[in-house]
C-alpha cells in the first residue's frame, strides 16, 4: 500500500484536468451557440455583411472546442459540442441558401454526420420564418420558394428511420413535418386572402363605373328636361 498515495495523485490530477477541460468545453459551447443565434438574426435582419466574419468566429471556436475534447470522448460525445455544431450547421446552411449558394458539405466544417443532419432539422423552422417574411410582404412566390426548399430537406431526412441511441432525429422529423404542414396552410390562406382582394377591387371598380355612368346619364337626363323647360324662351 506504499504507493497508494502516488496513484491516487495521479489519478486526482488527471480528474482535475479533465474538469478543467469540461468547464472551458462547456464556455466555448454557450459562446458558439450564443454567436450562431446572432448570426441568424443578422441573416433574417439581411445585415449578410455582417454575418460572414461572425461565422469565421464560431467555425474556429468550434474547431478549438473540437481539438479540446478530443482527448476525452466521454466529454466530446457529452452534448455540449454536437449542440454547437448543429447551431453552426444551421447558421452556416442559412447564410448560404440567403447569398444563393451551396449549402455547405459537412465534411468541410468542424462537424459530425449527426449534428450535420440534426441542424438541417433546425434549419427548416429558420426558412420557415423566412417563408412569413415574405408572406407578410406579399411576394408569394419567394414565399413559395423557400416552402419548397423547406420540403426538399424534410424529404432527405425522413430517410434516417434508426433508433434514437444511433442518432436522435424522429422527434425533429416530426417537428419539421408540423412546421411545412402548418406553413403551407399559412401560404393557402394568404393566397385566398389575395384572391379575395383583388376580386373585391375588381368589383370596387365595376361599382364605380357604374355608379359614374348613372351620375352621367342623371346629368343628361336633368340637363335635357331644363331645356325643355327654358321659360325664357317660352314667355
Amino acid at each position: 500500500m506504499k504507493n497508494l498515495n502516488r496513484i491516487i495523485d495521479k489519478i486526482e490530477k488527471k480528474i482535475n484536468e479533465k474538469e478543467k477541460t469540461r468547464e472551458k468545453a462547456l464556455h466555448f459551447s454557450r459562446e458558439i451557440i450564443i454567436k450562431c443565434r446572432k448570426i441568424i438574426q443578422k441573416i433574417h435582419q439581411n445585415s449578410l455583411k455582417d454575418t460572414r466574419g461572425l461565422l469565421e468566429e464560431a467555425t474556429s471556436k468550434l474547431v478549438e472546442l473540437c481539438n479540446l475534447t478530443k482527448n476525452y470522448p466521454d466529454l466530446f460525445h457529452a452534448g455540449f459540442v454536437e449542440n454547437a455544431s448543429q447551431e453552426l450547421v444551421e447558421a452556416q446552411c442559412l447564410y448560404n441558401i440567403k447569398k444563393g449558394e451551396p449549402i455547405p458539405d459537412p465534411d468541410k466544417i468542424p462537424t459530425t454526420y449527426s449534428a450535420y443532419l440534426l441542424g438541417l432539422c433546425d434549419l427548416v423552422g429558420e426558412l420557415r420564418r423566412v417563408v412569413l417574411d415574405y408572406v407578410r410582404k406579399g411576394e408569394s412566390k419567394k414565399a413559395d420558394r423557400y416552402l419548397e426548399m423547406m420540403e426538399d430537406i424534410y424529404d432527405m431526412i425522413i430517410r434516417f428511420d434508426y433508433p434514437s441511441g444511433l442518432i436522435p432525429i424522429k422527434k425533429k422529423q416530426d417537428i419539421v413535418r408540423a412546421l411545412i404542414e402548418k406553413t403551407r396552410g399559412e401560404l393557402a390562406v394568404a393566397s385566398c386572402e389575395k384572391r379575395i382582394e383583388y376580386h373585391t377591387d375588381e368589383f370596387r371598380g365595376i361599382l364605380d363605373t357604374i355608379y359614374q355612368n348613372n351620375d352621367k346619364k342623371k346629368k343628361n337626363k336633368n340637363k335635357k328636361e331644363d331645356e325643355e323647360l327654358d321659360i325664357d324662351r317660352i314667355w
